[in-house]
């Protein structure tokens, strides 16, 4: 994939196999795995300054890529899936493909740039972890 132009956004849906990739302002597309290799690569792509990456939240299927990403000084986002959706019906969207949900997600962002989320620090990821999942503590 050729080099980004500055400022751009990176749309990603992200599944528990694939990242699914729309970029803008170019609407180039690409399939990643959600793996660490996979993060590698998106990192190499969004390594242009400026460049910011976007995603919805999925359930926890988004923290390692997010780490990843701020891990290697890229700006990151994570977006309420339910603003997103409104925003799809807004633009007449009916259509649902990870793709699409892609774009959508890139273009959410492009029209709200200053919205998202950052990446909480470590200690309060820990605490979510904690606080979240205590039933994991508890000795049986």
């Amino acid at each position: 994939m050729n080099k980004l132009s500055q400022n751009a956004i990176i749309g990603i849906d992200v599944s528990r196999d694939w990242l699914d990739i729309h970029i803008l302002p170019q609407g180039q597309q690409q399939r990643l795995p959600n793996t660490a290799e996979g993060h590698a690569e998106l990192t190499n792509i969004a390594s242009e300054p400026g460049t910011v990456v976007c995603f919805e939240a999925t359930g926890g299927q988004e923290w390692r890529l997010w780490a990843a990403l701020d891990t290697a000084g890229v700006e990151a986002r994570q977006l309420p899936p339910a603003q997103v959706k409104a925003f799809a019906a807004s633009q007449g969207t009916r259509a649902k493909t990870d793709r699409l949900d892609a774009e959508l997600i890139a273009l959410f962002l492009a029209f709200r740039p200053a919205f998202g989320r950052k990446l909480p620090a470590q200690k309060l990821r820990l605490l979510r972890v904690l606080t979240t999942k205590p039933s994991q503590l508890v000795e049986k």
